[in-house]
Formats: C-alpha cells, sequence, structure tokens
C-alpha cells in the first residue's frame, strides 16, 4: 500500500518539472519535430515556449473540459507554437499529432496525482493507434489535422467500451 502525503511546494515543484521532461521526451523522441540546424538555444526557447503553454491550458484542467474544447485547446497549441518557432520547426510546424501527444500526456500526469480531472482523452501514440481498428496505419508523429485526430478519438472510445478514454489507456498502457 502507497501512502500518499501532502506535497509542499519544492516537492510539488519538482514533480511537475519531472513531468515536463518525460512529456517532452514522450512526445519529441520519435517526431523529429527540429530542424537539423536548429542550435540549442532556439530549441530550448522553444521548449520553454511548450512549458509556458502546457502550464497555462493545463489550469482550465481543473475542472472538467469539453471534447470540443479539448480539441480546440490542441489545435490552438500547434498554430501557436507553430507561429513563434518556424526558425526551429521541421516545415515550420508544431504538428497535431506532436502537440495532442504533449497536451495529453502532461495532463495525464496531473490527473495521476490530482491535480487535474480526468482529461477528455488519452495520449495517442504508436502503441495505442495499433490497438485501434482502422487507425493501425496512421502515424500520431505525421499527423496534422482536427479531422483525423477526431477519428483517433471515435475509434478509441470504442475500444474503451464505456470507459473514459485516460481510464481505459492508463489501464492498457501499463497492463
Amino acid at each position: 500500500m502507497v501512502i500518499m502525503t501532502a506535497m509542499n511546494e519544492p516537492q510539488e515543484q519538482f514533480i511537475i518539472d519531472e513531468f515536463f521532461d518525460c512529456t517532452v521526451r514522450g512526445a519529441f523522441q520519435r517526431a523529429r519535430i527540429y530542424r537539423p540546424e536548429a542550435g540549442e538555444r532556439a530549441r530550448a526557447k522553444f521548449r520553454e515556449a511548450l512549458r509556458s503553454s502546457l502550464t497555462k491550458r493545463a489550469v482550465e484542467y481543473s475542472e472538467p473540459v469539453s471534447e470540443d474544447d479539448h480539441v480546440a485547446n490542441i489545435v490552438s497549441l500547434a498554430d501557436e507554437l507553430s507561429d513563434g518557432h518556424t526558425d526551429v520547426l521541421v516545415n515550420g510546424r508544431f504538428r497535431i499529432g506532436v502537440a495532442q501527444k504533449a497536451l495529453n500526456l502532461y495532463l495525464k500526469y496531473l490527473w495521476c496525482i490530482g491535480k487535474a480531472t480526468t482529461p477528455p482523452h488519452c495520449p495517442f501514440d504508436a502503441v495505442v493507434i495499433q490497438m485501434l481498428v482502422d487507425c493501425g496505419s496512421m502515424n500520431w508523429t505525421k499527423l496534422d489535422s482536427a479531422a483525423e485526430y477526431r477519428m483517433l478519438v471515435t475509434a478509441a472510445k470504442t475500444r474503451a467500451a464505456g470507459k473514459t478514454l485516460a481510464e481505459w489507456e492508463l489501464e492498457t498502457y501499463g497492463g
């Protein structure tokens, strides 16, 4: 049995910092988001902008967020970071597939420690997508359409059979 105690501010900040680092690794590891010539300073500036955007958006998820608002948050995250960082991004674009992985993964971490409500969706990656009917050929790292993203959500809801996508994915991914 694990006993949870209240965290003080430095402890909580440490955990949030770790969550962000894990989010970046999980969302970027196979996505090839940076231009080869982008220097570390530009990459760090991009990651800081992502962190700021995720932190700002996460506040909204202290209360339930509708599916439409969640998709809009993913699209605006992709657009906002693309607009501000074309010089560092491959094809000048932070794709929706990578944006959803970052936002959904960050929210999953916060939800697991009780700092956010149950996220509307789960992080979609190759493992999850392979479990979905008629979606196996989709590549989350190349996905850049809200309509395609919604196809993943619809297929996952069928697979989740009444559970929330976040609960289904957590049980499935952990098992």
